[in-house]
């Protein structure tokens, strides 16, 4: 049981960490010349369609009983590294 409120600890630390990192893209966006606008909406839009399906594995994963979240949590590792893997990108593309 520790284990399990570890990672989820953990979990919702990093994803709040990503959460900042795209309210500060947000931000960027808000200054951005119009023709980027449009690209950068794009992206965000895409960002947070990721999150949110993250968010859907992450609360499958709190809610799992003992047993079975070593099985969920494959695919919400999956979920997560595609997520962190698409902010990354979208940050450096902001740059």
């Amino acid at each position: 049981m520790e284990k399990r409120n570890l990672y989820l600890e953990k979990i919702e630390a990093n994803l709040a960490k990503y959460n900042a990192k795209l309210a500060v893209m947000k931000a960027e966006v808000a200054v951005a010349k119009a023709d980027m606008k449009l690209e950068y909406l794009s992206q965000m839009d895409n960002l947070e369609k990721k999150r949110d399906a993250f968010m859907v594995k992450y609360e499958q994963l709190k809610e799992s009983g003992e047993l079975g979240w070593e099985d969920l949590k494959v695919g919400t590792e999956k979920s997560w590294n595609e997520l962190k893997e698409s902010i990354e990108k979208g940050i450096s593309r902001f740059k």
